[in-house]
């Protein structure tokens, strides 16, 4: 699987901005290109302390002061071999579920403990799947853990961020798997958006809240602005 920052002319982007309670830091993201041959992207919630008990992901696309408006579309893959749903299915291969789009609570897909919000519908009336919401979660939807007594999967940073960066404050925790069908940094797909998440620290009750976006996607520069920048290099070679 290989994964990478940028690609020719096309910058690959995965970038957050946060407003939060201090243990929280922000969302990173990994982007690779899975062995279906299309492109997969992992978001991540980060802190600066690893004890964590995760509870929900919630209010996603909705704008919050002092964060960046949420633009695009996120475009998501659901495999067809998979129960055409954001819940993780347990008992499915690695294969199955790096080619397939999902949320979770706890950090893992393993198990059955994360759930989703009234307010994410994924069936109509009679039980058939929207493709709308199946594409992209409805604004304002969310997922939280079903089991919270339960440990959650929280990773060292060094899992995360970026092309394999380091994640942001060193400890991060799983929260969404995004698939795109063939490698979208081909085409203009750039989507961001924002989310909040409440945590809370081990051994407390206190719930705490962290806001913050997440883009992925690429800016493919159109064959004019290519040529602008041809002439601006040439221009420059000039000057020099």
């Amino acid at each position: 699987m290989k994964t990478f920052a940028v690609l020719g002319a096309t910058a690959l982007i995965a970038s957050s901005a946060s407003a939060q309670s201090p243990q929280f830091t922000g969302y990173s993201v990994t982007r690779a290109i899975n062995s279906n041959g299309n492109t997969q992207y992992r978001v991540y919630a980060n802190f600066n302390v690893s004890n964590i008990t995760f509870l929900n992901a919630f209010d996603l696309g909705v704008a919050y002061t002092g964060l960046p408006a949420s633009t695009g579309s996120m475009n998501a893959y659901h495999s067809s071999s998979g129960e055409f749903t954001w819940i993780p299915q347990g008992s499915s291969t690695a294969a199955h579920l790096n080619n397939d789009s999902w949320v979770t609570s706890t950090g893992t897909h393993v198990g059955s403990q994360t759930a989703l919000d009234p307010s994410f519908v994924e069936t109509d009336v009679d039980g058939n799947p929207i493709p709308e919401a199946l594409a992209q979660p409805p604004v304002a939807s969310g997922w939280y853990d079903s089991t919270p007594s339960t440990a959650n999967a929280v990773g060292a940073g060094s899992l995360g961020g970026f092309a394999g960066q380091n994640a942001i404050g060193g400890y991060q925790i799983l929260l969404m798997n995004i698939v795109r069908q063939g490698d979208d940094s081909t085409v203009n797909s750039l989507y961001r958006t924002t989310l909040r998440s409440g945590f809370k620290l081990a051994s407390t009750t206190q719930a705490l809240f962290g806001a913050g976006t997440f883009t992925i996607g690429a800016v493919v520069p159109t064959p004019g602005a290519l040529a602008l920048l041809g002439l601006a290099g040439a221009f420059g070679r000039r000057r020099r």
